[in-house]
């Protein structure tokens, strides 16, 4: 998948959050869904970090406030060549990166880690509180696993698709079909299946 697809998903991911938000679940905390433009502007190729670049990014997340977010999605193309992705858990402190090939994250775990730092005391006045309580989880063993060097967009999709609804990674490649039917349809529907 290209990132036009993936960030057109991930449309539809935003508009089915706000339709469980707003009518099924009222009080449920929202999700968002950055596109992969912000890990591009936050961490350069050459390895460094840049907060002023994305500074205002965070305008956009529902609320307002990256802070009263239940998750955020940060679609990550790993040297133009693979799609993965990094997930903030807010209410558990947690930052994961999720990666179809086993890839670690390490450098967007601590780039992110560094936003949050970064944009709570931009957007709140203050250190961001219990900093040292977050944990930075790399992809773990039993993150789905792609078997084929084509279907890391289909993964990245599902890990978003799955993480924000609170659903358990139980795809496999075996399902691969299924979940292109699932992004098509999604994207012919205009807002993401249930």
């Amino acid at each position: 998948l290209n990132d036009e697809v993936i960030h057109y998903f991930l449309l539809m991911l935003a508009r089915r959050d706000a339709e469980l938000a707003a009518k099924q679940q009222p009080g449920r905390k929202r999700c968002h869904f950055f596109k992969s433009f912000f890990i591009t502007k936050l961490l350069d190729e050459a390895g460094g970090y840049n907060y002023k670049n994305v500074k205002r990014w965070s305008r956009k997340v529902p609320g307002k406030d990256i802070f009263a977010l239940d998750k955020i999605f940060f679609p990550v193309n790993v040297s133009g060549m693979h799609w993965t992705v990094a997930v903030l858990h807010m209410s558990e402190k947690r930052i994961q990166f999720y990666d179809s090939m086993s890839g670690s994250g390490d450098r967007y775990l601590e780039g992110l880690m560094q936003y949050l730092q970064d944009e709570h005391m931009a957007k709140k006045g203050c250190p961001l509180p219990d900093a040292d309580e977050w944990e930075l989880v790399e992809s773990t063993p039993d993150t789905p696993q792609q078997r084929n060097g084509y279907d890391c967009g289909v993964f990245t999709c599902m890990f978003c698709d799955f993480l924000s609804t609170d659903c358990p990674l139980t795809f496999s490649q075996e399902h691969i079909t299924q979940c292109r039917e699932r992004i098509a349809l999604s994207i012919m529907k205009g807002v993401a299946i249930e």
